[in-house]
């Protein structure tokens, strides 16, 4: 949960585990590249994600009859499906795989398991949602829905029924209509099978709408769960819009509220109601007249437009030129700069993480900070020019493997960490090595070894926090392919290897003053990469400052030490 100056923001919004669990299925498959990935309709009901998805070609179908290349696998969405379509699909020869909700699974597993037994079955939910049509398959022909009490009541009398609850239903409609089922019935089961997430949205929706003088409930206008999630609210807060991102919302109506509410449904990505939230923020500065939200949105330009992250990189170059007892090169530090620049502002757009982002003209400004750079490698000589030019292109094919369908790149577990750290190492440690003509020292290893162990770590903490925001990624990130727990030993185990190595340059009496000024700088990267492995949650302005902020401190000691 987080307030800020009368705006509260839903600790339970964001992608329910089923989401998360399907879309983390699909993206997986996707990356393996093997087979043409396709979803039994959207995997979820938000357009921005399943055009990220449709960008990433898993595509959504709505029959069999779609699917071009038979040699292709099939994803069963969280909704679940009948047991019959399931045989037909099966039929087909195409490769399944089954994301199906564990909470719906457990749902079609009560329903099948009393329908064996001549229940009848009941569901109290959406008559036309995926999710309910999959449920009736497993009454035996013996199912009815309700969408509330008065549908309930229209019901014939039963001699045994099962009352069941869509998943996302709301918790008050599904009591009212079991009980008026119940009454109805000689014998009866009532399996309360909304899922934990639901309830605990739904509570602490009705903890803090009642008490919101605006509630902005974010997501698909087609989503179920978040249209169900609005009505609850119009029902307790004086005024509720349900927008599906931040472009919706006026200015007008936010600046007078005194109170405002956030929440989103089971479908909504946590950077959408991040932005939500920012925009809200913005427009209430003048009510407020508070000059740190304005600070704040300029910081978070400079972070998203990654002009910090640029300079980050300039520093670490900065302290791998001291690390290796070369002069300090202006124009090799502009180098970083720009390459990182646009690198990582490449990787971004891609990323599809805001909905009003003109791609075109990122895209140029990066490719133009691009180029400045690779004049800067030419004025420094043909090799480096040459070497440049070589990873710059492997670093722009990257982000674009997808559309370029190179999936090879993204099938290996970590390897948006790893090649991140490689091209960092090689234009912040290696081309001022080259440039200076000290490649293969025993100065050079060094440098690359640090900057390495850094920068991998640094992008394996970042993705903590982006898989955490809903950011899709797959086993690209070394988080998201190997959990939390090795994601801790690695994070462990890179920071005690450039400690030992510093330690032991300490003892040897190498460079003295800097390795001690370094070894000041891993007690705050300790520190830093503990609260980012603590508790894994989406990642915010703050994470990131901190994150790259090692890096300036790193080159203040550098410099620092020069007069020690």
């Amino acid at each position: 949960m987080s307030e800020h100056y009368g705006v509260r923001v839903a600790k339970s919004a964001g992608f329910c585990p089923g989401v998360r669990r399907a879309i983390d299925k699909a993206l997986e498959l996707d990356a393996d590249g093997k087979k043409p990935v396709y979803t039994l309709g959207p995997l979820i009901h938000n357009k921005q994600v399943t055009d990220a998805l449709a960008s990433k070609n898993i595509t959504s179908i709505d029959s069999l009859s779609e699917v071009k290349n038979k040699n292709a696998t099939l994803v069963i969405r969280a909704h679940g499906i009948t047991p019959q379509f399931r045989k037909e699909l099966e039929q087909s020869g195409m490769e399944l795989c089954d994301a199906t909700c564990p909470l719906v699974k457990h749902a079609q597993d009560i329903i099948e398991k009393y329908a064996s037994q001549g229940y009848d079955t009941v569901i109290i939910g959406d008559a036309d949602h995926a999710e309910v049509i999959g449920l009736l398959g497993y009454a035996d022909g013996r199912g009815h829905v309700a969408a509330a009490a008065q549908e309930a009541d229209g019901l014939p009398p039963f001699k045994k029924v099962n009352i069941v609850a869509q998943t996302t239903q709301q918790e008050s409609v599904f009591e009212q209509a079991a009980q008026i089922i119940a009454a109805k019935a000689e014998t009866y089961v009532i399996s309360n099978t909304i899922c934990r997430p639901t309830r605990q949205r739904q509570s602490e929706t009705m903890e803090f709408a009642k008490n919101a003088d605006l509630v902005i409930v974010v997501g698909g206008k087609h989503s179920a769960n978040t249209a169900r999630l609005a009505k609850v609210c119009r029902e307790l807060s004086p005024k509720t819009l349900l927008i599906e991102d931040e472009r919706e919302l006026s200015a007008t109506d936010l600046k007078t509220p005194k109170n405002i509410f956030i929440t989103a449904g089971a479908s909504t990505p946590g950077w959408m109601i991040e932005n939500v939230f920012e925009k809200v923020q913005l427009a209430r500065r003048k009510f407020y007249y508070m000059p740190q939200i304005i600070i704040k949105r300029a910081w978070s330009f400079v972070l998203k437009s990654s002009f910090f992250t640029a300079a980050a990189a300039l520093c670490l170059t900065y302290v791998a030129m001291n690390l290796q007892g070369i002069p300090v090169n202006p124009r090799l530090l502009f180098l970083a700069l720009a390459f990182v620049f646009s690198l990582t502002g490449l990787n971004r757009v891609t990323a599809k993480t805001v909905s009003y982002v003109n791609t075109k003209l990122e895209v140029a400004f990066c490719l133009l900070l691009g180029a400045a750079g690779l004049f800067a490698a030419f004025t420094a000589g043909k090799g480096i020019f040459a070497l440049t030019l070589f990873f710059w292109l492997l670093g722009v094919i990257y982000p674009f493997s997808y559309y370029l369908k190179i999936k090879k790149l993204t099938s290996i577990p970590g390897a948006k960490d790893t090649v991140t750290a490689l091209g960092w190492a090689f234009v912040c440690a290696f081309v001022p090595a080259y440039a200076a003509n000290i490649v293969f020292t025993n100065e050079y290893y060094l440098a690359v070894f640090y900057v390495t162990l850094l920068v991998f770590m640094r992008s394996i903490l970042l993705g903590i926090g982006a898989a955490n925001k809903d950011i899709m990624v797959s086993k690209e990130s070394f988080y998201k392919a190997h959990g939390l727990r090795t994601t801790r030993f690695t994070v462990g185990l890179i920071w005690s290897a450039i400690s030992a190595a510093l330690i032991m340059l300490f003892i040897m009496g190498w460079n003295v003053r800097l390795v001690s000024m370094l070894l000041l700088g891993n007690i705050y990267t300790a520190f830093m990469a503990a609260r980012c492995c603590r508790r894994p949650k989406p990642g915010s302005t703050l994470d990131e400052t901190l994150i790259d902020g090692q890096f300036y401190i790193l080159a203040a000691l550098a410099f620092c030490s020069r007069f020690l």
